[in-house]
């Protein structure tokens, strides 16, 4: 899934979008090895908070190489990025939207105003370059301890 858009309600994270799904192959497409069109089907996920500890526990347990550098442009690391951005923020978060290369943010302010920032999905790179290299920094100044 490209574009979706995620949002906080009800006490759970909602992803809305369109996923890629192929076609089913009716007997003539497979007589004549006819390769039939994929069609956009429309999704809406629901996820507890829970849910996300277990599948980034569950992420972090399939790494290959958990000292190496996470891969920014792997669509779950940005989000990683971007949910440590939006952590960040004082705002209350409302609505996540990816349309192509653009993440939409929009955000409450304490007044009760919509706020609406804008940015390339590079746009982040800077930052999780930042996040990610301080934190590296940080768990090598920390002394050992024994158990």
């Amino acid at each position: 899934m490209q574009d979706f858009s995620l949002s906080w309600r009800d006490d759970k994270f909602v992803v809305r979008g369109t996923r890629s799904v192929a076609a089913k192959r009716g007997w003539f497409a497979a007589l004549f090895k006819n390769r039939p069109k994929d069609v956009n089907k429309k999704i809406e996920l629901h996820y507890l908070k829970k849910s996300i500890l277990w599948l980034e526990i569950r992420g972090e347990g399939m790494r290959k190489r958990p000292d190496q550098m996470p891969d920014y442009f792997r669509l779950s690391q940005t989000l990683r990025t971007v949910g440590a951005y939006v952590d960040n923020m004082t705002l209350k978060f409302l609505v996540l939207t990816r349309n192509g290369g653009v993440f939409t943010l929009e955000f409450q302010q304490s007044d009760g105003h919509k706020r609406v920032e804008e940015h390339g999905v590079g746009s982040f790179e800077t930052y999780f370059l930042h996040t990610y290299l301080s934190g590296r920094k940080k768990s090598r100044n920390q002394p050992a301890t024994d158990n």
